[in-house]
């Protein structure tokens, strides 16, 4: 349990740090990102059971890297703005209820057999945004639609890719992580040099240090379900809940941010939908 603890404070902790930086400068952003991912592939290959020798990747696998390499760096910028211009609560959610993608996607990709849970759950996922998203007036708490979506396609996007590779038998996942890691730090230093602007180098100890939360997430979460090995939907379900809740109470009495009537039923049908989403996800449903 102390595993799934850690790995869960560690998620909230991501989203807490960025919106505590208050990052103005898109370089600024990178260099964060950049050694965020530099911290990822030293940690990867000190604490993982890591072979580099056994990374070998098809053509298709390759281009899954490099677009997973490309997505998840550029992620963090519509995340920065999403927790600045809608919160940390609603950027939580929009993030976890992300998994709608790729049961969407499993359709075309995987051949799963269509269910009429599978459709509720997607309906009511999308009725649980629309609740979200919905406010009276502009008194109601400020949001940003482009950017929620944005991190909301985003991660379900990065979530389906890496789907692909975790069901391929012929690839090694851990590998094939560290990979994506080298990746990603090499896109998020190509958009170092792209920007402008004057670098501050606390960024540089800032990057690391959220390097460290990113990758206990990882390895406390592939832990946690090592150890509840025969219980993953406890894992699935801990997680994603822990993560909306926590957000939820971060965002209201840290943040005070505003949530209102019609965000607690979003909140209430979110939680339900990552319930059945697991459930779905684990082939139990």
């Amino acid at each position: 349990m102390i595993a799934l603890l850690v790995s869960l404070l560690s998620s909230l902790s991501v989203g807490l740090f960025i919106k505590v930086l208050k990052i103005n400068s898109v370089r600024n952003l990178f260099i964060l990102v950049l050694f965020n991912y530099f911290i990822a592939v030293i940690l990867s290959l000190f604490l993982l059971d890591l072979d580099i020798t056994d990374i070998k990747l098809s053509t298709d696998s390759l281009i899954i890297v490099g677009l997973l390499g490309f997505l998840m760096p550029s992620i963090f910028f519509f995340l920065n703005k999403s927790l600045k211009t809608s919160g940390l609560a609603k950027t939580d959610i929009f993030q976890r209820l992300s998994l709608i993608i790729p049961v969407i996607l499993s359709f075309k990709l995987f051949n799963e057999v269509f269910t009429y849970t599978k459709l509720f759950v997607i309906i009511l996922t999308f009725l649980s945004i629309i609740l979200l998203l919905y406010k009276k007036s502009t008194n109601n708490g400020k949001f940003n639609i482009f950017y929620l979506f944005a991190v909301f396609f985003g991660y379900g996007i990065v979530d389906t890719l890496f789907k692909i590779i975790a069901t391929n038998p012929d690839v090694n996942y851990i590998a094939t992580l560290f990979l994506i890691f080298i990746c990603c730090a090499i896109v998020s230093l190509f958009y170092i040099l792209l920007t402008k602007g004057k670098i501050n180098y606390s960024y540089i100890l800032y990057g690391a240090f959220l390097g460290g939360l990113n990758f206990m997430n990882i390895y406390f979460y592939m832990k946690a379900h090592k150890i509840f090995s025969d219980s993953p939907t406890l894992v699935f379900i801990t997680m994603n809940l822990g993560v909306i809740i926590g957000g939820t109470l971060i965002g209201k009495f840290y943040f005070k941010e505003n949530i209102s009537k019609n965000v607690i039923y979003g909140i209430f049908l979110a939680v339900v939908s990552i319930i059945l989403l697991a459930l779905i996800q684990l082939n139990i449903l």
